[in-house]
């Protein structure tokens, strides 16, 4: 069996069975709540999955993310490097996020310390649930044989067939975090408009298309989900976060129509931050999405 432990991070979305079946460790990122810290902890022991969307449905509270930290990668790295294991951190996408360099600032530390051992960071340029699966079939492949390096090279080489598609109910948590400008956050809302968004080429969840009504963008999403599919694998993750309704819908018609098996999940703390309540998200293997940015 290969010599090294693969971690994460909370943006993947991965519960404690999925990461305990495939020996996975995560690295907390943070969520803060009126000035106040937790960890974004993806076995929810400081809060509950609604006492989250709660607080961030609340126009009151003021949310935002925290990055992982240098002693948690500290802490967590050690005990394996004592024992001669390497340790490889899947990063969540560097276009949404700067722990890849937190990590890498600890990693220094460590190598100076384990000369012996290979202390490796990557840029998955995936997010959410599209990185948990990512890291779930890289775990597969450790535990099959393969090594760091054919690990390494995998991501890089198949990274962008892990899709992540998505909308949300309102703008607004988009414009807090930076991801659409207030003038279009707010006609966006006026009218309605939701936007359809796909993970990118750069890890960036871009804005593909707006439409009218919850109803046509959910019906865009199956359009697109059709189409990228690989149609001799169709399982299909289906994320919400507060959504019944718009899972509810896609479910069905993933399952009626497209005949896959869908897998129900929360959208985690992380990422539902950044979206909302309302959150949808789909996660499948397939095709590498054709982004026109010229919209």
């Amino acid at each position: 069996m290969s010599n090294f432990q693969i971690f994460t991070d909370s943006s993947c979305d991965l519960d404690k069975s999925q990461r305990s079946n495939a020996k996975l460790e995560y690295f907390r990122m943070g969520v803060i709540i009126n000035g106040k810290a937790y960890h974004a902890d993806l076995d929810y022991q400081e809060y509950s999955i609604q006492d989250f969307y709660g607080w961030v449905g609340d126009t009151k509270n003021v949310c935002k993310t925290s990055l992982i930290t240098a002693d948690e990668v500290e802490s967590k790295c050690i005990p394996y490097l004592e024992q001669g294991i390497d340790v490889v951190y899947l990063a969540t996408t560097t276009a949404l996020t700067g722990s890849l360099n937190v990590f890498e600032l600890a990693a220094k530390s460590l190598r100076e310390k384990y000369p012996e051992r290979k202390i490796v960071g990557i840029d998955t340029k995936r997010a959410g649930l599209a990185l948990g699966l990512l890291c779930l079939d890289c775990a597969k492949m450790r535990d099959d044989g393969a090594s760091l390096d054919e690990i390494i090279a995998y991501v890089n080489e198949n990274n962008l067939h892990y899709n992540l598609l998505g909308t949300v109910s309102t703008l607004k948590y988009l414009k807090a975090a930076g991801r659409v400008s207030g003038a279009s956050a707010f006609f966006g809302n006026l009218l309605s408009v939701k936007p359809v968004i796909v993970s990118d080429e750069v890890g960036n969840n871009y804005v593909v298309e707006k439409v009218k009504g919850s109803k046509k963008s959910w019906d865009r999403l199956f359009e697109l989900t059709a189409d990228l599919l690989d149609p001799d694998h169709k399982l299909i993750y289906l994320g919400q976060g507060m959504a019944e309704e718009s899972a509810s819908y896609l479910k069905q018609r993933f399952v009626n129509e497209l005949h896959a098996e869908v897998v129900d999940y929360w959208v985690g703390p992380i990422i539902g931050l950044s979206c909302g309540p309302g959150v949808i998200h789909i996660v499948f293997r397939g095709k590498v999405a054709k982004i026109e940015k010229n919209r």
